[in-house]
């Protein structure tokens, strides 16, 4: 006969859940603990079950997306670039352009630096 617990267990494999199947017990502990509601206890299950989804979902986006990891915005040096890119930054890195289906085309000399941008607005965006 299967008890409580093995039944829990086998359900949250069934339904994939990894995360809440590895940390219900200890929740729950807490959630004695704190007196937290039936609604509270499942509330932050389901946000560790979320969070680390998303984190997953970042990291198999960037992997697929073949981007050199070097390649960011934190050892980019954003004074090299013209004024006019410069200024255009801050919405090329929001992403508004994504949801008009419009391209970014980057001109420059060799060794200017646009693929370094180019990656680094990629990275920035799969966040």
């Amino acid at each position: 006969m299967i008890n409580d617990q093995e039944q829990i267990i086998n359900n949250l494999k069934s339904l994939h859940m990894p995360t809440i199947r590895r940390s219900y017990e200890e929740v729950a502990e807490q959630a004695r603990a704190d007196s937290w509601s039936y609604e509270q206890y499942l509330l932050e299950l389901l946000n560790l079950e979320c969070d680390i989804r998303q984190q997953n979902r970042i990291s198999r986006n960037l992997r697929m997306s073949k981007l050199p990891p070097s390649k960011t915005f934190e050892n980019f040096d954003k004074k090299r670039l013209p004024a006019k890119v410069a200024n255009h930054l801050n919405v090329l890195i929001n992403g508004s352009f994504l949801n008009r289906s419009e391209n970014i085309l980057a001109f420059g000399n060799p060794g200017s630096g646009k693929t370094h941008l180019l990656c680094a607005i990629g990275h920035a965006l799969a966040y």
